[in-house]
């Protein structure tokens, strides 16, 4: 049995991994054919696990939408900040926030360290379990 040990956190590090590497694909596929546009902070969709951000701003043709961005930021974003969106023009709601006073990379590069020392560390243990 403990040889399927190192698994765990090589899986966990996989996991992350490709989790994080899926968003900042998203991010950047919707960069590259989106359109940007200023909005505000309006508020948060709770559910019993997690917050969204609920962001208010105007595409091009002239239309209002309220939209959900994908993920919570770890700071405190309030009631009202000025944002700048990211949204794809044929479905507006589907939007993401890429400019934010508080908005910084930390996170992602914080996420990306952590994950890939799990994965080193199941991979070294895998190294002495297996060899």
């Amino acid at each position: 049995m403990e040889l399927y040990y190192p698994l765990l956190p090589i899986g966990i590090g996989l996991l992350s991994l490709t989790w994080l590497v899926r968003d900042v694909v998203a991010a950047w596929l919707l960069s590259r054919r989106g359109e940007r546009a200023e909005g505000r902070i309006v508020g948060y969709a709770e559910t019993s696990s997690t917050a969204r951000m609920v962001v208010r701003f105007r595409t091009e043709e002239g239309e209002e939408v309220l939209a959900l961005h994908d993920n919570s930021s770890w700071s405190a974003a309030r009631y009202g900040d000025p944002v700048t969106v990211c949204y794809d023009p044929d479905e507006p709601q589907r939007a993401r926030i890429v400019a934010a006073p508080w908005l910084t990379l930390w996170s992602r590069v914080l996420f990306l360290g952590l994950a890939s020392g799990i994965l080193l560390i199941g991979c070294l243990l895998g190294f002495f379990a297996w060899s």
